[in-house]
């Protein structure tokens, strides 16, 4: 008895490790968004937001989230803005499965995905979608939760003891992400961290920064709770034979080829010299 009871309890600690569906957690995530270090994640990736990618250029913006976040799309100037969630939420008009966007090919200007990717059960599924969906030179933004920050550092002992989805994700490095990117066809051009503190409660750090933070964001310490990739995508074109420099090169040669054409005929058709 007591044997089985230990294989349960391992069996049921296992279970624990696994990234659960997101749709099936989306409303316990949505209210762990709404507690003091949910509120203080998303109090620093709208100021990032807010200070460097506000003015990113397009039509269409599409966010990705883990809860309505509408202040996110406040911040940009795209005539339409829109959000898909995991699962029906207030604020939301559509409800997907991000490994399966309901969307064409090529139609999005501005993709913000903040941790919609690694709350997902494939990562590399979800990071693929969004690539389809993206439109050449449009842009990328990436809010992951940084396996190094205080809150990755406590992903598997909270696992252990209490199971909650907030610490159900998968720990993706940023060296990781950046190579799916690139498989993806997009360029990285930078890299931002942001949320240095303990996810501890008590203080309101989203109302006055501490001095780790304040010393943290100055010196650009990668050890924050989240980093933010910024990359655009960037689509070859192959070499078209109905070029203009193509034509003139091929006018070039045979005009070159019939020149000498002529010339050897010239010189044949000229009488043999008699010799004496």
């Amino acid at each position: 008895m007591s044997n089985q009871f230990f294989r349960d309890q391992c069996k049921k600690a296992l279970g624990r490790l696994k990234v659960a569906d997101l749709g099936s957690v989306a409303a316990d995530l949505e209210a762990w968004a709404e507690s003091d270090f949910g509120r203080y994640i998303r109090h620093h990736e709208h100021r990032i937001l807010k200070q460097k990618y506000s003015t990113l250029p397009g039509y269409r913006l599409l966010q990705l989230g883990l809860a309505p976040d509408m202040q996110s799309l406040d911040y940009f100037s795209h005539m339409h803005r829109f959000s898909i969630n995991a699962a029906p939420a207030s604020g939301i008009a559509a409800v997907g499965n991000y490994a399966e966007l309901p969307l064409p090919a090529d139609t999005i200007d501005l993709a913000l995905i903040q941790h919609g990717v690694e709350f997902s059960k494939s990562p590399k599924a979800v990071l693929a979608e969004v690539g389809r969906v993206v439109a050449p030179g449009g842009h990328l933004l990436l809010c992951m939760y940084n396996p190094y920050g205080p809150h990755g550092a406590l992903k598997f002992p909270m696992q252990l003891l209490s199971g909650k989805p907030q610490y159900r994700f998968h720990n993706l490095r940023k060296g990781r992400v950046i190579d799916w990117l690139s498989l993806l066809n997009f360029h990285v051009l930078e890299i931002s961290y942001g949320a240095y503190n303990p996810p501890f409660k008590g203080r309101q750090w989203e109302e006055q920064d501490s001095i780790w933070e304040k010393f943290s964001r100055k010196v650009r310490f990668p050890l924050g709770n989240f980093y933010m990739i910024h990359a655009v995508k960037r689509v070859a074109r192959g070499i078209s034979p109905r070029t203009f420099w193509g034509k003139a090169s091929a006018k070039n040669h045979l005009a070159g080829s019939g020149q000498h054409t002529t010339s050897i005929r010239k010189k044949n058709t000229q009488p043999p010299q008699e010799t004496l």
